[in-house]
């Protein structure tokens, strides 16, 4: 869905095994990748219409005496070049079986002053929600979380999100953009900024000591960012640079096919990157008009992890204390309008990559839990994975699938959730002469989703709730699953709540949610060696037959 995005148990209900938090080099996830997520529940309700919305205390804004703030700045050299005073490491010649402690420097903790971590809300005055848990780590992961995205945008400015994302961590009225990136450097932190179909976020990881630093860089991308004129023509360069780059990627550029095709023209079918057509528009004005319209601080959520609440709190008020922020512009919340199609681009790969889709309930959809469920149990995987536990060596495509035929390089259940809609589907890698065969195969796969045994049905349920534990042991995950939540559904719901939810998914939930999406016309993308693939109305038909 967007560049690089992750989250407990959202990434669990939305695209269950992403291997990492962000990624790096900052490229939307693929198809595959997604092939853990999120979609519809059962005949019951959903855990989301279940939960309550949490309650919020406000944070009044103070005006304060500036030598008294800059006392508690932590100790920090912006001008720090690298080696002016340099410290010797005292334990460099220290062997790892050798304690650095010692006699009587260690005492036990009483096990009994331990608290359970808890989450903490609070709103400032001009609408910003700030949450937060304390699970007592040296490192805090710090997001900033704008409800905004390219579903949002129009034929006037196509890209713009992606121009956003472009943008961030440049010249603000505090900093220069090299101040900026020197400053980041120096802190040792991890800066990124991530534009996707209904969210932006900025997000940056440091040691907890220096959160009163970088909390200031992240609100200052979106309270006063300069938006200079050779700056932005500077980044023109990479739209081009990063359409190629998807291109080269196959998993991601399916992705994003998908939606285009699946949403043709309409709210999630814009496209994620910036075109050439873009670069007309590409400019500080386009920019800062979509800013105005869509980054008010009550479309906003700040999350912290690993950090005090009352500092949180104390420092995002002085970042907005003497600044007028963003005033609040009503917006139309206009319903994707799905259209299935299909969509072939040719290319010189060895391989084929096909993905079917259908639409499928959103995040606060009673279907959410059910649809994760199936996803789940039809798994699926790589041709060369390997055993071990949680790997889904027993889920349905691998029985079926990729046990039985080898041309096949891989197939996955793909899942992908928005807060009004998603996508539910199968991605297969195949063979080029194979293509007639591999879409059989997907047909049957498909239509069978609504038949399930007890035995499958229990293994997907634990499954599903192992990996919603294991990923919210993570702090980034954690970080995105709050504040994503929130800002789809208002409302929190916790690890147990889903649990508790996935538990009372049955088979004739099962069989509802796959019915009901395959009365829906399918959505067909293809890219590589596409030349034995069949047409799409004979894809439909094949549908139609399968499920007599």
């Amino acid at each position: 869905e967007s560049r690089k995005m992750r989250s407990g148990t959202l990434r669990c209900l939305r695209r269950l095994p992403v291997p990492s938090l962000l990624s790096p080099a900052g490229h939307r996830l693929s198809v595959r990748q997604q092939a853990s997520a999120a979609a519809a529940s059962a005949s019951a309700v959903s855990a989301v219409a279940k939960a309550s919305k949490p309650t919020f205390k406000t944070v009044p804004f103070v005006k304060e005496d500036m030598e008294l703030v800059m006392e508690e700045v932590p100790d920090f050299k912006y001008y720090f070049i690298g080696d002016e005073d340099p410290v010797q490491n005292i334990y460099a010649n220290t062997p790892l079986d050798k304690s650095i402690l010692k006699n009587g420097e260690y005492h036990a903790p009483d096990l009994s002053e331990l608290k359970k971590p808890e989450l903490e809300y609070s709103t400032l005055e001009n609408g910003l929600k700030i949450v937060s848990i304390d699970r007592d780590g040296l490192t805090c992961s710090l997001g900033l979380f704008v409800h905004a995205g390219s579903r949002y945008e129009d034929v006037t400015n196509y890209g713009v999100s992606h121009m956003i994302e472009l943008m961030a961590y440049h010249s603000t009225a505090h900093l220069s953009y090299l101040r900026t990136i020197k400053t980041i450097e120096a802190l040792g932190a991890n800066a990124t900024c991530q534009a996707g179909r209904e969210h932006v976020v900025y997000q940056a990881e440091c040691l907890r000591h220096y959160m009163p630093l970088l909390v200031p860089m992240l609100i200052g991308n979106v309270l006063f960012p300069r938006l200079l004129n050779w700056e932005v023509k500077d980044r023109h360069r990479f739209v081009d640079k990063q359409r190629r780059q998807l291109e080269k990627k196959p998993d991601a550029f399916l992705t994003e096919m998908l939606h285009i095709t699946a949403y043709h023209n309409n709210t999630l079918g814009n496209k994620l990157y910036a075109t050439e057509r873009s670069l007309s528009y590409f400019n500080e004005h386009t920019v800062r008009d979509f800013m105005m319209q869509h980054f008010s601080p009550n479309r906003m959520v700040f999350m912290g992890v690993n950090v005090k609440h009352e500092e949180l709190c104390k420092w995002l008020m002085r970042s907005f204390v003497d600044y007028n922020p963003i005033p609040h512009q009503d917006r139309p919340e206009i319903k994707p309008i799905y259209t299935g199609g299909d969509q072939r681009i040719e290319a010189n790969l060895p391989v084929c990559h096909t993905a079917i889709g259908f639409e499928v309930g959103g995040w606060n959809s009673r279907d959410l839990e059910a649809a994760t469920v199936l996803q789940t149990l039809l798994g699926g995987g790589g041709s060369f994975s390997t055993g071990g536990p949680g790997k889904g060596i027993h889920t349905r495509l691998y029985t079926d699938v990729l046990n039985r035929h080898n041309w096949l390089e891989s197939c996955v259940a793909f899942n992908t959730m928005y807060s009004d809609s998603g996508l539910f589907g199968l991605y297969f890698v195949h063979a080029p002469l194979q293509g007639t065969e591999a879409i059989a195969v997907m047909c049957d796969q498909l239509v069978k989703m609504k038949t399930v045994t007890a035995e499958e049905l229990k293994r997907a349920k634990n499954c599903l709730k192992a990996s919603i534990w294991m990923n919210l042991e993570n702090r980034a995950i954690v970080m995105e699953d709050v504040a994503r939540q929130l800002l789809m559904s208002g409302k929190v719901v916790d690890g147990h709540a889903f649990c508790a939810a996935i538990d009372a998914v049955t088979e004739k939930d099962i069989a509802r949610v796959a019915t009901e999406m395959l009365q829906k016309r399918p959505t067909v993308v293809c890219y590589g060696d596409i030349a034995t693939i069949p047409h799409y109305e004979e894809i439909c038909t094949a549908l139609k037959t399968a499920a007599k």
